[in-house]
């Protein structure tokens, strides 16, 4: 880099400092969400508080038009609320893009290129990228928006309309509206030309007959404005045709207006049809971004149905996805929240705020379809417990293979219930009412917590009895040489009826049988004795 200037030098240090500053940057990006993200809570709070300050400058600048307006007011107007215009029009300005960016890329290039630092061009680039923004509509109407306010420059007053268009920034419904139109903007546009075209042609035949003998079509432009009220059906009456042939006129660009006005609402109403459903998707994704925490759920199949049922009964926080519209349908109108997508496409899988979800279930009626699921989301949330279905035992092993931490057979579950039952007829009857909690008896598992009433007890030391519970086992992460093992699970060893002499350390599962309340009663014991 050649011998630069101090100026430079002192725009590069800058530059460095902002760019190396984490308080600026924060604040910056918190900034940058209160003006424009409609999922961070203070935007909405900005957003209604804004709403207001428009709706009272607005009634404060129609009072003023005939009124002599109390001096409190007026200073009010143009130093609180044009200040907090202003204010907000320079952030907006300011959140746009980096300027520091701008300047340490053009120092890079020169430093490299060993050229001198294009300070003129880094400020032609700079204004360039903020007049992209203050270009736009909604900056344009922030800006008129603020003019209003000098009021002693009676032409400012008609920028009081733009105060009323600022509205629509801070309303997501107008917003959806105007995405409507846009949309369907090349269709509106044609059905404009046509509006236009047949005005034009009705406005000038009319003048033709009756320019000479209608008292009330004194010009074109009165010819016009009787075609254009005549094909919009609204017919004022202050201007009529006075000749048979303008009658009939009349009668054809009513026909056409009435043509139009329906084909017009149908273009409308079938982009509000497909626009109801993004809107109701976004909806969900807001509502699932205020859960804490939440299970999720990629196919509403048999089991999912069965799943979710279950889920809501613990009050638990899951979100269905499918592929299916009508399948979505059916799990919303049952109460669950449930949007329609391709869990596999990215565009779909940057919505769902993976570090939030604890556990998913792939629970689709297509082994192949579950594994793709299952390879996708492994890659997208290494933490989340992945629960897949396998219709075939021989797909077992792929599920696992591409990250699946538990597969289930419903054809291998069936058949050992069914083993039961011919076994022991009873027991099944008892499994049976236990899952479906038709006796309200339920089997849990409790985290023995640190510091609780658990934590360092032995088996013997606790009354299970005293709670209205039995204790089937307990799930150890590190095996015990003096106990025999039942089981190897993943997360450690399982011991069936436990000595009374076993030590339960923090860490340790539980598992247990019993009644709701007296489960959540003991839960209930053990959270509090940990505090």
């Amino acid at each position: 880099m050649k011998r630069e200037s101090k100026l430079v030098k002192a725009l590069v240090a800058f530059a460095f400092y902002l760019d190396g500053n984490e308080k600026y940057i924060k604040f910056k990006r918190k900034t940058d969400r209160l003006l424009n993200d409609p999922t961070y809570m203070p935007n909405k709070i900005f957003d209604i508080f804004m709403l207001i300050l428009v709706s009272i400058s607005v009634a404060i600048l129609l009072y003023d038009v005939k009124h002599n307006i109390n001096p409190f007011l007026e200073k009010f107007d143009f130093y609180v609320v044009t200040t907090i215009f202003v204010i907000e029009y320079i952030l907006r300005v300011w959140v746009y893009n980096d300027i520091h960016k701008i300047i340490l890329e053009e120092y890079e290039i020169s430093s490299f290129l060993e050229r001198g630092f294009d300070l003129k061009g880094v400020i032609f680039k700079i204004v360039k990228t903020k007049l992209e923004y203050m270009t736009t509509p909604f900056a344009i109407i922030d800006f008129l928006a603020i003019l209003p306010a000098f009021r002693s420059l009676r032409i400012f007053r008609i920028f009081i309309i733009f105060r009323l268009f600022k509205i629509l920034r801070y309303t997501n419904n107008l917003n959806i509206f105007l995405s409507v139109l846009k949309e369907k903007k090349f269709e509106l546009f044609i059905v404009l030309i046509a509006v236009v075209f047949i005005v034009f042609i009705g406005g000038s035949i009319i003048y033709v007959f009756e320019a000479h003998i209608n008292p009330n079509i004194k010009n074109l432009f009165d010819a016009y404005y009787w075609a254009l009220i005549t094909i919009s059906t609204v017919g004022y009456g202050d201007i009529s045709p006075v000749t048979q042939e303008g009658r009939t006129l009349t009668m054809f660009l009513i026909i056409v207006g009435v043509g139009i006005i329906s084909f017009t609402t149908s273009i409308i109403a079938s982009a509000f049809t497909e626009k109801l459903y993004e809107v109701k998707t976004e909806k969900v994704f807001r509502e699932v971004d205020h859960y804490n925490e939440f299970y999720l759920i990629c196919g509403f199949s048999d089991e999912a149905e069965i799943l979710a049922e279950k889920l809501k009964k613990e009050k638990r926080d899951f979100l269905i996805v499918d592929t299916d519209e009508n399948r979505v349908n059916d799990a919303t109108i049952r109460g669950y929240e449930a949007v329609k997508g391709d869990i596999t496409q990215k565009v779909f899988l940057k919505k769902i705020n993976f570090n939030k979800i604890t556990k998913i279930f792939v629970l689709t009626n297509s082994d192949i379809t579950n594994t793709f699921i299952t390879l996708t989301l492994r890659s997208f949330s290494k933490n989340a417990e992945i629960i897949a279905l396998a219709h075939e035992e021989k797909n077992i092993s792929k599920l696992e293979k591409v990250g699946a931490n538990y597969v289930i057979v419903p054809t291998k579950a069936t058949a050992l219930l069914a083993g039961v039952y011919i076994g022991s007829p009873i027991t099944f009857a008892v499994i049976d009412a236990i899952l479906s909690e038709k006796k309200n008896a339920i089997i849990d598992e409790i985290k023995v917590i640190e510091n609780s009433i658990l934590d360092g007890k032995l088996i013997g030391e606790i009354d299970f009895d005293k709670y209205k519970i039995l204790l089937f086992g307990v799930l150890k992460s590190k095996e015990s040489e003096m106990l025999q093992k039942t089981f190897s699970l993943s997360k450690g060893h399982f011991y069936f009826n436990p000595p009374f002499d076993l030590k339960l350390e923090a860490g340790d599962i539980i598992v247990i049988m019993g009644y709701s309340v007296s489960i959540n009663y003991f839960k209930y014991q053990i959270e509090k004795s940990s505090i």
